[in-house]
């Protein structure tokens, strides 16, 4: 069977606007950056990040933003999708919102001000369970030593 010769240019001609369209995206794709630290350990989606100093990043994904967080002391890195996001008009800079939780601190927002962006992450209600499979980022914070003595007499 021999190829239409019309079909074949408007798959041509789509296949070059697919192109054009996902180049142009990717290299608009990150929307915002920076750093933070963190004083405690803190849960953001599945990943437990160790108190300590970190990197991130936002970029615009085909599921939606999407927040690459990396750990400077160590290198590890991880992602976390938002559950809602919502615009903001009169905030400026960038923010990190924490909420406490029977279980521990959890990222509750990323507050993105220059960008009028604030997005929302699940907090887990008291008396879940933990994820199944978290990914731990950063140094885990040592634990105490115990030190036990004893003397027996008779």
């Amino acid at each position: 069977m021999k190829p239409n010769g019309k079909y074949f240019a408007v798959r041509l001609l789509f296949l070059g606007l697919c192109t054009f369209g996902l180049l142009s995206a990717s290299g608009q794709a990150e929307t915002a950056h920076g750093t933070f630290q963190l004083p405690v350990e803190a849960h953001w989606g599945k990943m437990v990040l160790a108190p300590g100093e970190y990197e991130f990043s936002v970029s615009d994904d085909v599921a939606g933003r999407v927040v690459t967080v990396r750990s400077r002391e160590t290198g590890s890195s991880g992602m976390v999708l938002p559950v809602s996001w919502s615009d903001v008009k009169s905030a400026t800079g960038t923010m990190l919102m924490l909420t406490k939780s029977g279980e521990g601190e959890y990222v509750r927002a990323l507050l993105l001000g220059d960008s009028g962006v604030v997005l929302n992450y699940a907090i887990p209600k008291p008396g879940m369970s933990k994820p199944e499979k978290e990914t731990r980022l950063g140094k885990p914070s040592p634990k105490p030593a115990v030190i036990a003595s004893a003397s027996g007499g008779q």
